[in-house]
């Protein structure tokens, strides 16, 4: 289909280029487990996988902006910043699990904090990433 003026070409190629902009997120999926046996950290892990399909997002869930270098990738950035990143996640949910054996002379306790593996919609940008959780 032609404009008036002849600019066919020109037409698309800008509503392709903000259709692109416009679902350009990525998805990620992550998760986190830290394990302590008798207060003595023993296991700490942080999961980060990129999505095969996209996940469906929900706009009034919160969002995280970090900084990023230029050119860093996403796994760098979230482990320059995982304290943050942490505490964004550990608001919408958290699990605790907690097992004790106790003998006549010893013992153990192991808890677990648990950061369920989920979707995320990560958004690259020059100076920073932006992270939304999905439902």
């Amino acid at each position: 289909m032609r404009s008036r003026n002849g600019n066919s070409p020109f037409i698309f190629t800008h509503l392709a280029l903000i259709a692109t902009l416009s679902f350009g997120a990525d998805n990620y999926y992550i998760g986190y487990r830290f394990t302590a046996k008798n207060t003595q950290a023993i296991n700490e892990k942080l999961s980060i996988s990129k999505a095969m399909q996209p996940c469906s997002k929900k706009t009034e869930l919160p969002a995280l902006v970090l900084q990023r270098h230029s050119n860093e990738s996403f796994e760098s950035v979230l482990g320059r910043e995982e304290n943050q990143f942490l505490e964004f996640a550990a608001a919408q949910e958290l699990r605790v699990k907690s097992n004790e054996s106790f003998t006549a002379q010893h013992m153990d306790i192991q808890n677990s904090l648990i950061l369920p593996t989920r979707c995320y919609a990560v958004e690259f940008n020059n100076e920073s990433v932006t992270i939304t959780a999905t439902k």
